[in-house]
């Protein structure tokens, strides 16, 4: 029955006999996908409503030009407005699948030659992003592109683009990777932050900064400036080179990353790094891998949750008399100096433990005698971590007794027994022996039972079939491509059905999507 017809119906629950106008905002306030499907399920009306005018108008996710879609967000400012996140990528980009409306694309309007031309291109993406008055997330990533390392043609294109993004009322998260702001002018000229249209972002939740031009000292105060403008910020990315990050101050931040990027780097960089976190006790998640040996007070991070970073980082939390670069406190030479004699010295109390609750944890280079070694985490709290190097494997068992929540493990393939002068693979057996004292274990990541079996696919299955048994939880593992490479784009995942989980399958599926704001760079998925 068409809608209008049944809307007639008496019987029509109250809801439906509104004005169209009015259902329409409804469902326009409705954000997750689950939800829209949930209610379309609920009847016809409300599938007509929904599919597509909904379902394909939330996340836009594109990697190539796509003229004809930009052409027809542009007209159809109805379904344009009702887009939540925009996702514009390189073509090499793999992180997540494409997602673009493709039912109500009408090819003679949408795929006119003229809206391949590049300047009608740019004003068709200006036009409908000015749609998009509901725009929370917005990221783009130009990195690494044969022939055209600048994401427009020209520095006009990119400003009539961030112009647009600007003024868009509620955009929360922003991310720009790659050779942005390459005209911008330095602080010398532009003294108040207003000739780039990026340095006019407020409000913000989330940014993330990634490229040479963002290292670039000339742009640091106006990142300075910019971040000045989002005082509830709780996700930022920066260059480690980010000169004035020390003066920053964002007491609500939680995720940090810092990158170096253009491989430029000053004396004291650590230091001041270590300042920052230390004026930042909020801090839940970490991706920071320091030059040198970094200072770090006893009692920084105390809420530290995910690390991401180097030896030289895990050994100066651990011991803080570690860093080299620790401030030195020198007497004023105004100040006299009292010379006493034949007086003990009152012991210097220690300071007192910080324990972190660190869950998930990827060292470089990390062995597992040094996470043995660490004193300050809490062993009950990790549940994720990545073990690079480990010697004889009765290490392991101790691993899997001291920290018994890991859930999420990822070792290699291969160990350097005792005495041994070259690694040696680790055989099936000892796989099957070492995978179940993790009791809690549902995903194992590493190519190590590919190893075993010499990438044999058989043999796999048969190793398979008896992890199932003696790891009831495990539900991930890494598999092979086509070219006996880590597939980065399919996992294997492990099914269990019936009353008791009797009914064990397991089938090949995509990795999940990484998030672009997740400073741990999707490595825990």
């Amino acid at each position: 029955m068409p809608h209008f017809m049944a809307k007639q119906c008496r019987t029509l629950p109250p809801l439906f006999r509104l004005p169209d106008e009015i259902l329409e905002e409804i469902v326009s306030e409705l954000d997750l996908h689950s939800d829209l499907v949930a209610f379309a399920l609920a009847s016809r009306i409300c599938a007509d409503m929904v599919i597509p005018h909904h379902t394909q108008y939330r996340i836009l996710r594109m990697r190539h030009t796509a003229p004809n879609i930009w052409a027809h967000l542009a007209r159809r400012a109805d379904l344009a407005r009702n887009v939540r996140e925009v996702h514009i990528c390189e073509p090499s980009n793999l992180y997540a699948a494409d997602h673009y409306p493709t039912a109500l694309i009408d090819k003679q309007l949408d795929g006119n030659l003229e809206n391949v031309d590049e300047s009608v291109r740019i004003r068709n993406i200006c036009r409908a992003l000015g749609h998009m008055q509901r725009l929370r997330t917005f990221t783009w990533s130009w990195m690494h592109v044969p022939g055209q390392p600048r994401p427009t043609s020209h520095p006009a294109h990119e400003n009539a683009i961030m112009t647009i993004v600007s003024q868009l009322p509620e955009l929360e998260h922003f991310s720009l990777h790659g050779k942005f702001a390459m005209h911008a002018l330095n602080t010398i000229v532009d003294r108040n932050s207003l000739m780039y249209p990026v340095w006019k972002l407020n409000n913000l939740r989330s940014l993330s900064l990634a490229g040479d031009t963002w290292a670039k000292l000339g742009n640091s105060k106006h990142i300075c400036n910019l971040l000045m403008k989002s005082p509830n910020l709780e996700h930022l990315e920066v260059p480690l080179e980010f000169h004035h990050l020390a003066e920053c101050r964002l007491p609500k931040l939680k995720h940090l990353k810092m990158v170096l990027q253009a491989g430029g780097v000053s004396f004291g960089l650590d230091h001041s790094r270590a300042v920052f976190l230390q004026n930042h006790p909020s801090i839940e998640v970490l991706n920071w891998s320091p030059i040198g040996n970094p200072a770090i007070p006893h009692d920084a991070l105390p809420n530290l949750r995910s690390l991401r970073s180097n030896k030289q980082f895990v050994t100066a939390l651990n011991d803080p008399e570690f860093g080299s670069n620790a401030p030195v406190l020198m007497t004023p030479p105004s100040t006299p100096v009292a010379v006493t004699t034949n007086i003990p010295a009152e012991p210097v109390p220690e300071p007192p433990v910080i324990m972190r609750k660190i869950e998930n944890l990827d060292i470089y280079s990390l062995d597992a005698q040094m996470l043995l070694d660490l004193k300050y985490i809490d062993r009950t709290s990790l549940r994720r971590v990545n073990l690079q190097t480990f010697s004889d494997v009765s290490i392991l068992h101790e691993i899997a007794e001291v920290f018994p929540n890991i859930e999420w493990l990822s070792l290699p393939p291969v160990h350097l027994p005792s005495g041994a002068q070259y690694p040696v693979p680790v055989s099936k057996d000892q796989w099957l022996d070492i995978l179940p004292r993790f009791s809690k274990l549902q995903v194992f990541r590493g190519l190590g039972l590919w190893f075993c079996v010499k990438n044999d696919k058989s043999a796999m299955h048969d190793i398979i079939k008896d992890l199932v048994q003696v790891c009831p939880r495990l539900r991930v593992l890494d598999r092979l491509n086509r070219h006996n490479d880590l597939d980065n784009l399919k996992e294997i995942v492990i099914t269990r059905n019936g009353e008791q989980g009797e009914i064990v399958n397991y089938m090949i599926l995509p990795k999940p999507s990484r998030n672009p704001f997740d400073v741990m760079d999707g490595l825990f998925n």
